[in-house]
């Protein structure tokens, strides 16, 4: 199945080198800290994704596993490399695989539909988790202690983040610069990243720092947050950049 994944496709390795890099910087850009699990939230989904739309399974699992394990690695959460280094490899693979499978499928009433799921999901995750004080930054950097800023992002600025990232996400889907199963796709992948680290926190890390391995359902709805607001970056800065000429570099499927 992988080689078949793969076959009758060019991959670039400045592709693979350039969303590595983007992976890791997004990843350490914004940390926010989860007491229950040691972990934190990262808008680095959205690059994930981006290389998925745009070049295919290897470019986005390779750089999504590495890019993001050594964002762990760098910035003091070392515990969850190994299983990042998988657990982001398989999302990125995931997420391509089904992005190239995906079949035509014109539908505005369905469009609208996803984007305005988009919307509400970025909504509830916007009033029950990301609103507030947030540290913009890695505290930690080689071992290096840094001072991060603390930022007060109020309820209605993302609220209003939320609006136009979901407005965004419909328009493209409706005018099928994104197919709207794309956009679904991701999210599918998001579910295999969800329960990854759920049983990554539940067997491996909560045990080693001595968390209630049950601590681990505390960070589910983080991590399906991550998932969704990476999606909505992605999708519409996939659609630019499709139409811009910027498009995963694929061959004709014998």
């Amino acid at each position: 199945m992988v080689m078949t994944m793969f076959k009758n496709r060019n991959y670039n390795i400045v592709d693979i080198v350039v969303f590595t890099v983007a992976v890791y910087v997004v990843t350490i850009a914004i940390q926010i800290y989860q007491p229950a699990t040691g972990g934190y939230f990262n808008l680095g989904e959205s690059i994930i994704y981006l290389a998925a739309l745009l070049k295919g399974p290897l470019v986005a699992g390779i750089a999504g596993g590495v890019g993001a394990a050594l964002a762990d690695l760098s910035t003091g959460y070392s515990v969850f490399a190994p299983g990042t280094l998988v657990i982001k490899f398989i999302e990125g693979l995931l997420a391509g695989y089904l992005v190239q499978k995906i079949s035509e499928w014109k539908s505005k009433i369905f469009a609208t539909l996803i984007g305005v799921f988009y919307t509400a999901l970025l909504i509830v995750f916007a009033i029950h988790y990301w609103a507030g004080e947030i540290y913009i930054g890695p505290e930690n950097f080689l071992t290096i202690s840094i001072e991060t800023p603390l930022v007060n992002i109020p309820l209605a600025v993302w609220i209003i983040i939320a609006l136009v990232l979901g407005g965004l996400v419909s328009y493209v889907l409706i005018h099928r610069y994104v197919k709207e199963l794309e956009a679904v796709a991701l999210l599918v992948a998001g579910l295999e990243m969800v329960l990854g680290y759920f049983l990554y926190e539940f067997f491996i890390s909560n045990p080693l720092t001595g968390r209630d391995p049950w601590a681990a359902i505390v960070e589910l709805p983080v991590n399906i947050g991550q998932a969704v607001i990476g999606a909505s970056i992605a999708v519409p800065i996939a659609a630019w950049l499709r139409r811009a000429g910027y498009v995963r570099q694929t061959s004709t499927q014998s």
